[in-house]
């Protein structure tokens, strides 16, 4: 870990899964109206449909004066309309209730059920959150001013009377610890006030003991997990990046219209109240090709978006940059042949009403409002950052981290000065420790390096490794610890995990997994992941040497297929491993 002093050294926690929120509705059984008659209403408010748009004053009628009257009028609304799930009707005592799980994950505002036409008597209804609607973000904890990790190992006493007088001893029961002391920001939303909680409740929280994490964009890639193409707009991916990788896309508009753009989400705990700025390596398709316009825009859950006002500079390459207004920036003349590092900082933090998540928008061409399939821009390598000066890019895949489960075992605040304190917390871990976020390796031959069977019509088997061909014109075969896929016309080759005459199944669906792979030799043709999500499988990097991608799996082994009518690409090496992010 490229340590330089405690400011680098953070300890950070995971603030909450990612859940939707369970909210349970509990009526009196008979007769919770006061003087009812049928056909009143009642009023609910701060429905959340699954999009995250919220509806207030929505009116429910009642047929019946009793709990299933009412919850029968609530349900109709949250589960017929607003994509909400709902349990079985419960009896409890008095009461009958009904667990209402919102379509959207995340924060969400409690639902509220209020006498409309009909009154409620007192105590007739509670409304209980069973379950916070929470997001899934790690954020350090406070401010460190120290932190510091420790890995210990039990010892097992073998020693015998044939130990010749010396103890002897075999590795046990391995365990960490964390700690950290900081200055805490009593307006922050993570720190002491969370540490507590976690104490207070008993329940196992997710730390990284990490290099400060200065890129809060999730991937080097600028496609895939949290990226959103919008409108009549596509990427060509795996084009080489400033630094020698396969990370870069070329963005390119499909039709004519307006607002194509290709953007990145990130969830407003990590930016809001704070200053940000975004950066982002640029090169032009063509000599007319060779505009874009960047823009930053806060999306609110119940009110839709809102731009941000910024500024825009060069940091290096070539090109011209310009405010097309106040929020929208405009940058052009950019190379073929070099790459342009380009800085967009907002003028104010960023702030408003039921802010859910801030959007980096990069739309190819000149004019947002007039795009026509001519307009293409190149872009990698993308970083956001809290403050106001850009620094070197980061690569997210890249910061050395210890991550793993622990109980807050202790918990110390002294007062401090303005709206400062210290703090201290200790963490106990109750898991494995993972190095750098990721687990153990999930194939058992890396190398392909057993002895090559055939098990049945053009089937090639090494130990926990299958290679299809669907006809004789497709060769692909293992030879020399290389798997080489070759086909021809429409024969079909794949490569899967796989053990004796079964499925090897490494991995959980819906998890993140990162695959490290060798091209030993590329002839032509492509490769697909078909374990990744989403349905249409990703290409992958074909350029000879080694490559890394992360994926979202949807398969529970590793298959990869050929793509196109013929090819040749030899793998020498296999490595997949899960991500604890």
């Amino acid at each position: 870990m490229a340590i330089k002093n405690a400011t680098d050294l953070l300890v950070y926690k995971k603030t909450s899964p990612l859940l939707p929120q369970i909210t349970r509705i509990k009526v009196k059984n008979s007769t919770p109206l006061k003087d009812f008659t049928s056909g009143q209403n009642i009023i609910i408010n701060n429905i959340t449909d699954d999009s995250g748009d919220i509806s207030d004053g929505v009116t429910g009628n009642i047929t019946t004066n009793t709990a299933t009257g009412v919850l029968s009028a609530i349900s109709s609304r949250l589960v017929g309309i607003d994509n909400y799930t709902a349990s079985a009707t419960i009896t409890d005592g008095a009461f009958k209730y009904i667990d209402f799980t919102n379509g959207a994950d995340g924060p969400v505002p409690t639902l509220e059920v209020l006498s409309g036409t009909a009154e409620f008597k007192a105590g007739a209804i509670e409304i209980i959150v069973t379950q916070s609607g929470q997001s899934l973000v790690y954020q350090p904890i406070a401010y460190s001013t120290s932190a510091s990790i420790s890995m210990n190992t039990d010892l097992r006493d073998i020693t015998t009377k044939d130990s010749d007088g010396w103890q002897q001893n075999v590795a046990g029961v391995r365990s960490f610890e964390m700690s950290t002391d900081a200055l805490w920001d009593v307006n922050n939303a993570v720190g002491v006030e969370s540490a507590v909680n976690d104490l207070v409740s008993g329940d196992s929280v997710d730390i990284k003991f990490s290099d400060r994490v200065r890129n809060l964009v999730a991937t080097e890639e600028v496609y895939g997990d949290g990226w959103t193409l919008s409108g009549d707009v596509s990427t060509v991916k795996h084009l080489e990046d400033p630094f020698n990788q396969f990370t870069a896309g070329e963005i390119k508009v499909t039709a004519t219209g307006s607002y194509r753009a290709n953007y990145y989400t990130l969830p407003i705990q990590v930016v809001e109240g704070k200053k940000v700025t975004w950066t982002l390596y640029l090169k032009a398709f063509s000599a007319t090709a060779d505009s874009c316009e960047l823009r930053i825009r806060n999306i609110s859950t119940g009110s839709g978006s809102a731009d941000v006002n910024s500024s825009i500079k060069i940091i290096s390459g070539s090109g011209t940059v310009s405010s097309s207004s106040t929020y929208t920036k405009k940058v052009t003349d950019l190379s073929t042949s070099s790459w342009t590092k380009v800085q967009v900082t907002t003028d104010s933090v960023i702030s408003g009403a039921d802010l859910n998540n801030v959007r980096f928008l990069l739309y190819p061409g000149a004019d947002q409002v007039n795009q026509t399939t001519a307009d293409k821009v190149i872009t990698a390598s993308w970083q956001v950052e809290t403050g106001t000066e850009a620094s070197d890019y980061q690569n997210p895949t890249e910061v050395d981290c210890y991550q793993g489960k622990a109980f807050v075992n202790s918990v110390s605040i002294d007062a401090g000065t303005e709206e400062n304190a210290t703090y201290s917390a200790s963490f106990t871990g109750t898991s494995e420790l993972f190095v750098n976020g990721l687990g153990h390796e999930l194939v058992g031959d890396n190398y392909f390096d057993g002895t090559e069977t055939t098990g049945g019509l053009d089937k090639f088997l090494v130990p926990n490794w299958k290679l299809y061909n669907s006809n004789s014109s497709a060769t692909s075969s293992f030879s020399g610890g290389v798997a080489r896929f070759i086909w021809t016309s429409n024969a079909n080759t794949y490569l899967i995990s796989h053990s004796g005459t079964t499925n090897l199944h490494p991995m959980v669906e819906g998890k993140k997994y990162e695959l490290t792979y060798t091209i030993s030799h590329y002839g032509s043709g492509e490769l697909i992941l078909v374990s990744a999500t989403p349905s249409i499988s990703p290409t992958i990097p074909l350029a000879v040497g080694t490559h890394t991608i992360r994926f979202i799996s949807d398969l529970t082994y590793l298959h990869i297929n050929k793509n196109g009518t013929s090819g040749e690409v030899h793998i020498s090496y296999i490595s997949l491993k899960e991500v604890f992010s």
